[in-house]
């Protein structure tokens, strides 16, 4: 190999190597490269901690020890990934050494994926709007197979090309560069698919407090589990309401697609903020997810004993939060 190949090679190999540094959790300090050690939350108090592995145990670092235990300096590369990974885990549950940066935090993108279907239903909702658009009549499709439907129908698709053509003369542009517009609105419908995808994770909660609601039915009997149940109910509500407003607000803010096409930056960034702040919220919930999923409300030990987690759960996750609003 010539010198001059020697020096492209090695130049190439360091522009690989500083992408992957920005792009990657790549520490030097040697602590980051103990076997299995992770980042997360903790779950006494939602401060960052790095797990390590101490012979039987797992050891819990707080980051503040970290700097100060292994000198990690205040303007280091090691310190700022860690200012990174207390970021990150708004966004993940677990981040390991070597792991790429959560894509919220490069360039604004999720760092989870979606279903299809979920992106099939934006694209219907989206169709539905320029469909009212272009007809002059109004309509509201909620049922998800219905959407889907939509999206498929032939004469869906005609009218479709029609409000395309429409648009595009709206925003000053000729016919043949319609295909701008439908880039554009598919872009959104992307956007919107991780709202989708978020709405059904949000149903999976709201059949844990159905299950609830038939807990204080099944137990009526039982003054304690009663009262008890009453009292998670209530550590809920605002947790609940708070979802419940967030995609109201996100449904009004998309429901015209003129409106989102002509200010589309901002609806943009609109759409990514309340997505991380739903997807944020949502994680909190997983474990309740998870604890209920496939289990029905009898009165068995079983049931007493995921009662007894939830109630924990909520007053450990809403509690302060109530007495906090109830103070302001």
């Amino acid at each position: 190999m010539s010198d001059n190949q020697t020096a492209e090679a090695e130049g190439q190999n360091s522009d690989q190597q500083g992408t992957s540094a920005s792009t990657h959790f790549l520490f030097t300090s040697k602590v980051f490269a103990l076997p299995g050690g992770y980042f997360c939350l903790s779950r006494d108090n939602n401060d960052p901690v790095f797990n390590v592995h101490l012979g039987d145990v797992w050891g819990k670092i707080p980051f503040r020890t970290l700097r100060e235990s292994f000198q990690i300096e205040e303007k280091s590369d090691d310190a700022r990934l860690l200012s990174i990974v207390e970021k990150g885990l708004k966004y993940v549950k677990e981040i390991r050494p070597g792991d790429s940066i959560p894509r919220e935090l490069l360039d604004g993108s999720a760092s989870w994926r979606v279903d299809e279907r979920h992106l099939t239903i934006a694209r219907g909702r989206l169709t539905l709007q320029l469909v009212s658009w272009i007809t002059g009549r109004e309509e509201m499709v909620t049922d998800r197979f219905k959407l889907e439907q939509i999206v498929e129908d032939p004469q869906t698709k005609t009218k479709a090309q029609e409000a395309f053509s429409k648009l595009a003369k709206q925003f000053g542009l000729p016919e043949e560069r319609k295909q701008e517009m439908v880039d554009k609105v598919d872009y959104l419908a992307r956007e919107l698919s991780y709202i989708e995808a978020l709405r059904d994770r949000y149903g999976q909660v709201q059949k844990v407090m159905a299950k609830l609601g038939q807990a204080k039915r099944s137990f009526k009997g039982d003054g304690q589990i009663t009262s008890d149940l009453a009292r998670m109910q209530a550590l809920a509500k605002t947790p609940i309401s708070n979802f419940d407003d967030i995609f109201e607000q996100v449904d009004a803010q998309t429901s015209e697609v003129m409106a989102m096409l002509r200010t589309f930056d901002a609806q943009v960034a609109f759409i990514r903020r309340m997505r991380d702040e739903l997807h944020t919220l949502l994680m909190v919930w997983d474990e309740m997810v998870d604890l209920w999923d496939g289990n029905e409300i009898d009165k068995e030990p079983e049931t007493e004993g995921r009662l007894k987690k939830t109630y924990q759960f909520l007053a450990k996750n809403f509690l302060i939060s109530k007495v906090w609003q109830r103070g302001g």
